[in-house]
C-alpha cells in the first residue's frame, strides 16, 4: 500500500497501464506523455507490472517519468515467458508482438496463437485482473480515488476497470481509453477464434463498453464504432506530439534524398505500389537512382525484405534496428521526408497510427500510403502535412515520390511549423481528457 498523499487541488486519478518505461513501442507514448500533463494540476497515480514482458525496451524512456506520479508496481503472471521457452530462437522477440498471429509457422507457433484467441480472453495479461483487483480496491480507498483510467491494449486492463466499476459504482469515475479496438483489431481475425471464444470476446467487449463512464478512441470512425456497442458516453482524443521533445529544423537540401519509417512494420503494412513507383522511377531518373535512400527504423516483417529485393532497391532501403526515442527523432531531423505506411486491414478507416504525430511534432513532410479518405487520410489532407496515396496505386505514389523529388532538387521542400497544430499536442489533449473528470 502506497503511503498516503497529501491532497491537492483537482481530481485524484489512477491510470492503469501494461506499458510504461522501460517499455518501447507505440503504446507507452500516450499515457507517458497524458499523465505529465493530467499532474500538473491533479494528483496521478500509475499502476503497471513490476515484471512486464515488453517486446521493445526503450531505458531513455524512464527520465521522462514526471517525478511528481507515484508509480505502482506488482508482480504478474506471464504467459509469455512459458511460451517462449518452446518456440524456436529466431521468434523468441516476437511472440508478444502482433506479427506473431501472422498466417504460417509450425505447430507450436499454431497452438500458441489458439491459446492467443480462445483460452487467454482477452489476452495473455487476463491472469493480472484478480489480484489487481484485490489490490486496487484499497488502494483507491486508501488514496481516496475520483478517476479511473484504464488504457488497451491489452484489454485486460479495462476488466481490471469492470471489476473495480462494479464495485464502486458512481463513487468512481471510469474512463475506458482504447488505443485500438477489440474485436475490431486488425489482427482478431487471424487467431483462428472459436464460437464460443468469439462470444466470449464480445460480450466482455459490450460488458466494458457500456459500463464505462465515458468510452476515449483515438479516432472518428471507431468512436462511431463504439457507440454502436452501447458506449453510455464517447469521446474521440487522438494521439499527439509532446512540443517539448521537437525542434523543427529546416530540411537539408544538399545530399541524399531521404525518406525515413519510425516503427515496426508487419505483414499488412507491405507497401507494394511504393516499391514498383521507387523502381520504375530508378530506371526512368538517374538523379534520383542515385540520392534515393529509405531507412526503415525497426522490426520488419520478412515479406517487405524480400519485396525490396523483388524490386532492385537493396542498394536504396536501409534496415535499423530499434532506436532509443531521441535517437529516431533525430533520424527524422535527418530526413527529407517522413514515411507513413498503414495496415491494409478491415478496418484501416479508423486507424491513426501514434508515429503520424511523432511526424507532425518533426515537421518534415509526410508521405503515406493507406486510404486517402480514413481518418489518417484526413488529417494530412486537411492539415496540408504531405501527401496520401492508395494501397495499390503505383502511378499516384510515383507522381508523389517524384514531386517531393523535384522540390528538394530544387530547394523548395520544407519544412512545416507545428504553431497551427496545437490540436494535436499531448498538452492540448490531456485538456480535453480533463474534461471527462
Amino acid at each position: 500500500m502506497p503511503k498516503e498523499t497529501t491532497p491537492n487541488q483537482g481530481k485524484r486519478i489512477l491510470i492503469i497501464t501494461y506499458y510504461w518505461p522501460p517499455s518501447g513501442g507505440a503504446g507507452v507514448h500516450r499515457w507517458l506523455k497524458m499523465s505529465k500533463y493530467l499532474a500538473a494540476n491533479n494528483t496521478c497515480f500509475v499502476y503497471t507490472p513490476a515484471n512486464p514482458d515488453f517486446a521493445l525496451k526503450d531505458e531513455s524512456l524512464i527520465q521522462k517519468i514526471d517525478p511528481s506520479i507515484h508509480v505502482l508496481k506488482r508482480k504478474i503472471m506471464e504467459p509469455y515467458f512459458l511460451y517462449r521457452a518452446f518456440v524456436k530462437k529466431s521468434d523468441k522477440a516476437h511472440v508478444n508482438q502482433p506479427s506473431s498471429v501472422a498466417e504460417g509457422g509450425g505447430m507450436i507457433k499454431k497452438l500458441g496463437k489458439w491459446g492467443r484467441g480462445n483460452i487467454f480472453i482477452p489476452d495473455p495479461r487476463v491472469f493480472w485482473v484478480r489480484p489487481s483487483y484485490t489490490y486496487l480496491k484499497k488502494v483507491i480507498q486508501h488514496e481516496k480515488i475520483d478517476v479511473l483510467i484504464t488504457t488497451g491494449p491489452p484489454h485486460s486492463m479495462h476488466l481490471i476497470g469492470l471489476k473495480l466499476k462494479s464495485f464502486f459504482g458512481s463513487n468512481l469515475n471510469w474512463i475506458a481509453d482504447f488505443r485500438d479496438p477489440w474485436t475490431n483489431i486488425d489482427f482478431y481475425d487471424k487467431l483462428n477464434i472459436g464460437k464460443r471464444a468469439d462470444k466470449k470476446h464480445r460480450r466482455l467487449e459490450k460488458e466494458v463498453v457500456a459500463s464505462a463512464d465515458t468510452v476515449v478512441t483515438v479516432s472518428e470512425n471507431w468512436g462511431k464504432d463504439f457507440k454502436a456497442l452501447g458506449a453510455q458516453k464517447v469521446a474521440v482524443i487522438t494521439n499527439g506530439f509532446d512540443q517539448e521533445d521537437y525542434r523543427v529544423q529546416p530540411i537539408e537540401q544538399q545530399g541524399m534524398f531521404k525518406l525515413t519509417h519510425l516503427g515496426s512494420i508487419n505483414a499488412d503494412r507491405n507497401p507494394i505500389a511504393l516499391w514498383k513507383a521507387m523502381a520504375a522511377l530508378k530506371e526512368q531518373n538517374k538523379a534520383f537512382a542515385d540520392l534515393l535512400v529509405v531507412r526503415l527504423i525497426g522490426n520488419v516483417h520478412q515479406n517487405i525484405v524480400a519485396s525490396v529485393a523483388e524490386y532492385g532497391l537493396q542498394d536504396q532501403v536501409k534496415l535499423l534496428p530499434n532506436l532509443p526515442h531521441k535517437k529516431a527523432l533525430d533520424e527524422l531531423y535527418d530526413s527529407a521526408v517522413s514515411l507513413l505506411l498503414l495496415n491494409d486491414t478491415k478496418n484501416i478507416d479508423g486507424i491513426i497510427p501514434g508515429k503520424l504525430f511523432e511526424y507532425i511534432g518533426a515537421g518534415r513532410p509526410i508521405f503515406a500510403i493507406g486510404k486517402t479518405i480514413g481518418d489518417t487520410g484526413k488529417i494530412i489532407s486537411e492539415n496540408n502535412l504531405g501527401a496520401i496515396t492508395p494501397f495499390n496505386d503505383e502511378e499516384a505514389a510515383k507522381n508523389v515520390l517524384l514531386s517531393f523529388f523535384t522540390s528538394f532538387q530544387r530547394g523548395e521542400l520544407k519544412a512545416f511549423s507545428t504553431d497551427d497544430l496545437n490540436k494535436f499536442s499531448i498538452q492540448a489533449l490531456s485538456e480535453k481528457f480533463e474534461t471527462l473528470f
